[in-house]
């Protein structure tokens, strides 16, 4: 009972632990909670302990072990003031994966409940006027009622481990660090993410689009970008009527042992949501952050939708025209899922446009205006496909490498997306058959 250091025996010492040992240790607490309250920004070691207790369900609501489980992180408004200029920065980076992360891998197995308030059921994805960059824990056993909690020492080492200290509730410390958590959580809202939607659009806009692009048009040309925004949706609603999504497409593209491969994600509950068992590009929708900070303001969402879109197109600066949405905010869409995806942090200038599809979703209201990108992975230090490569590594395990010459040989035919498979002449003629460099030209 009482003080034990997170990854070392009980009644120890609060000392410094492994990446492993944390894992281990919240995966053996999340397995055995009823109530779990994460605040701040979860660690990689957290995340990868839910999504083994997640996979580990089956696909089935009721046999994840919790009852509740509430997310308190930073606002985004301020977490993006946070944001580098042309890369997302450490803060933007932690934050967005762990949201990513965790609502795909609880809240599509157990939605947040539709009772306006009810917050003792389900999954809760909460945020706090309160920038706390470092994770603080608290969990409620399911067969005994005793809790526990797990709090950080300080800042994290030199090698970028976190130092924990944990207490179960017969503990003197306890109760103070377990109020803190549960003041956060009580004064809490909401966290909004809300989705672009757009109008419907002639199908002919993507050709259009693709023939400026190979007349040699610049990438920065407003001829190519006049997809007007018409609404902000919370993401993943499904529309009730129809609508245009746009969508950031990244073909990353790499070489190992001398041959062009591609990256490619397994969707499954955990990593996307929909096309599930399918491979697939990554891709990301464009939310209303990516095209606030595209303006160089942060998101406005003591706003409706209405009142968000007129404070977006006021900064944008061009009272002649719509809203409409810019090649920077599809690029940061894309840097979104690439850090998720792999964990590198790539610049603007590495993305470069290829094009644009448009497809209608069958049997829904949607039409998925996509806007796609290659990224390249050099092989040099840092080697980037090997650091994707290692993020992959694991229960956290996302990507597929395959080689190009295999891609469309057959062999994947059955696990190919619609994306890949309608787009494989022009994926091949606008993408595959460009070279793929090792090392980026010049010095």
């Amino acid at each position: 009972m009482g003080q034990t250091a997170t990854g070392v025996a009980q009644n120890a010492g609060a000392v410094s632990m492994t990446a492993a040992s944390l894992q281990s240790e919240l995966g053996q607490a999340l397995r055995e909670a009823s109530e779990v309250t994460v605040c701040g920004v979860a660690s990689r070691e957290f995340i990868t302990a839910i999504q083994a207790v997640a996979s580990s369900a089956h696909g089935t609501p009721a046999e994840l072990p919790w009852d509740v489980f509430r997310y308190v992180t930073p606002a985004p408004t301020l977490i993006l003031a946070n944001r580098w200029n042309v890369r997302l920065g450490p803060v933007v980076q932690q934050w967005q994966s762990a949201v990513t992360a965790l609502r795909n891998s609880v809240q599509q197995w157990q939605p947040t409940p539709t009772e306006s308030g009810t917050r003792d059921r389900g999954f809760h994805l909460l945020s706090m006027n309160l920038l706390y960059l470092q994770m603080s824990i608290l969990v409620k056993q399911r067969e005994t009622g005793r809790q526990r909690v797990w709090a950080p020492i300080g800042p994290p080492s030199v090698s970028g481990v976190e130092q924990y200290e944990s207490y179960e509730d017969d503990a003197p410390k306890f109760q103070q660090i377990a109020d803190s958590i549960r003041g956060w959580a009580d004064g809490a809202s909401d966290f909004l993410t809300r989705q672009v939607d757009c109008e419907p659009v002639d199908p002919r806009i993507a050709d259009v689009g693709n023939e400026l692009l190979a007349s040699g048009t610049p990438t920065t040309d407003p001829e190519l970008w006049k997809l007007p925004v018409r609404s902000l949706e919370p993401y993943g609603a499904t529309p009730k009527h129809r609508t245009c999504l746009p969508v950031a497409i990244c073909v990353v593209r790499s070489r190992s042992a001398g041959h062009p491969v591609v990256l490619l994600k397994r969707r499954t509950h955990m990593t996307a949501n929909d096309d599930f068992g399918k491979l697939s590009l990554l891709s990301a929708r464009v939310l209303e952050e990516d095209v606030a900070v595209a303006l160089g303001v942060v998101p406005f969402l003591d706003r409706d939708s209405t009142g968000a879109i007129d404070g977006m197109w006021m900064a944008a600066n061009d009272p002649a025209s719509a809203l409409t949405l810019s090649r920077e905010a599809f690029i940061h869409a894309g840097q979104r899922e690439l850090f998720y995806s792999t964990g590198l942090d790539i610049p603007e200038n590495r993305f470069r446009l290829c094009g644009f599809r448009v497809v209608d979703r069958e049997n829904t209201h949607e039409q998925l205006f996509f806007c796609i990108f290659e990224v390249i992975l050099y092989r040099r230090e840092p080697d980037e496909l090997g650091l994707a490569i290692q993020w992959n590594l694991g229960d956290l395990r996302m990507l597929s490498q395959v080689g190009e010459s295999a891609l469309y040989s057959g062999t994947y035919d059955e696990e190919l997306n619609r994306l890949l498979l309608r787009a494989r002449e022009w994926l091949v003629t606008h993408v595959f058959n460009e070279p793929v460099p090792v090392v980026p030209d010049g010095p």
